[in-house]
């Protein structure tokens, strides 16, 4: 009924679509910023990160983005998963469900030593969902961030003598 798959260039405007959504669901839109040439080129070419995509009767319908992570303490990669979307028609019918073991088949497969991801504090919903998964909150680590102006001053600091 749904085929999950790996991404080819030919989804990137459907998975562009869908991530705009996501970006509007989160409250996110003008956080949005890339052209569709930019993520194509972070995806395809640069490998950046990869893309599943869920397709039913030919439409994709849902995504998930992840890329490799790294664990000192494990001497193992790890996966980082930084999307999971699914049409809102399309939720409760097992397929966040078949992203998430999907990717924990990977870890397996490719002896990863875990699958992580973040989510927001008041999307109670997604939030109930991970839980029941079995998915912990590691509130012993804070989540941090460098970026735009403040990314350029921390690299500007290489030029001070």
């Amino acid at each position: 009924m749904y085929q999950i798959r790996l991404a080819t260039k030919d989804d990137i405007n459907d998975i562009i679509t869908l991530v705009k959504e996501l970006a509007s669901y989160e409250k996110m839109s003008d956080k949005v910023t890339f052209s569709n040439e930019q993520f194509s080129t972070s995806i395809f070419k640069n490998n950046y990160a990869k893309i599943l995509v869920c397709e039913y009767k030919n439409n994709i319908i849902g995504y998930v983005i992840y890329f490799y992570t790294f664990s000192s303490f494990l001497g193992r990669g790890g996966i980082y998963l930084e999307d999971l979307y699914v049409k809102p028609e399309f939720r409760n019918q097992g397929i966040g469900k078949k992203f998430l073991a999907t990717l924990a088949q990977i870890c397996i497969d490719e002896n990863l030593g875990r699958l992580e991801w973040e989510c927001l504090t008041w999307n109670e919903p997604s939030l109930a969902f991970y839980y029941k998964l079995g998915a912990k909150n590691r509130d012993d680590f804070f989540h941090l961030r460098v970026d735009g102006k403040e990314l350029e001053n921390l690299a500007n600091l290489l030029k001070i003598k």
